[in-house]
């Protein structure tokens, strides 16, 4: 079963699917501008409309939208925005960087192949100790599988056979050998 597959699947179970939920007209909002933007920090900002001098600017948080606090905020567009009262002051563009020299770029690439073949063997060397102890399981598994297939295949008691025959014909010699017994002291008895 694939992501969609599934998806599908709890929409069915929750009555969301297209074909038996019933068409539910939408409401009507009122459109209202928000622009946003994230700082280098990673922090959400929000402006009503366009970010201008003398609109307000608020930080999203969790809690709701509080305004921003006084100074000089970085975004990841190159814009430096100058907030004082949770207003936007002024707002200017990054100087751009020089592009460093084709050379720079040369030596940046014969360190990253030898930063990613130093990261792999660094990689195979703490892999190691871990790929013995899996093997040692795997080693540990397989005795315990023999030593409990030959468990299974024991017998857990005696093996119980049937010698009632025997137990019959014992107890029948016996009784016998009373008998002539009884017999032989009649006799002996009755000829006195």
């Amino acid at each position: 079963m694939n992501a969609n597959e599934a998806i599908n699947k709890i929409k069915l179970m929750l009555g969301l699917n297209e074909e038996t939920t019933p068409a539910i007209p939408e409401p009507t909002i009122e459109n209202v501008e928000l622009a946003e933007s994230t700082l280098v920090d990673g922090t959400v900002v929000r402006v009503d409309g366009e970010f201008e001098p003398g609109k307000s600017i608020f930080v999203v948080t969790e809690e709701g939208d509080v305004p921003a606090p006084d100074g000089a905020h970085e975004t990841t567009d190159g814009l430096i925005v100058t907030t004082e009262g949770g207003v936007i002051v002024s707002i200017e563009e990054k100087a751009a960087e020089e592009a460093p020299a084709e050379e720079e770029t040369v030596v940046v690439e014969e360190a990253s192949a030898e930063f990613s073949e130093d990261f792999v063997n660094s990689i195979v060397d703490t892999l190691k100790p871990a790929l013995e102890q899996i093997d040692a399981l795997r080693n540990e598994i397989a005795s315990l599988k023999s030593q409990f297939n030959a468990f299974s295949e024991a017998p857990a008691t005696k093996k119980i056979t049937n010698n009632l025959a025997d137990y019959k014909a014992n107890v029948a010699d016996k009784h016998e050998a009373r008998f002539n017994a009884l017999k032989q002291i009649r006799k002996n008895s009755l000829n006195k």
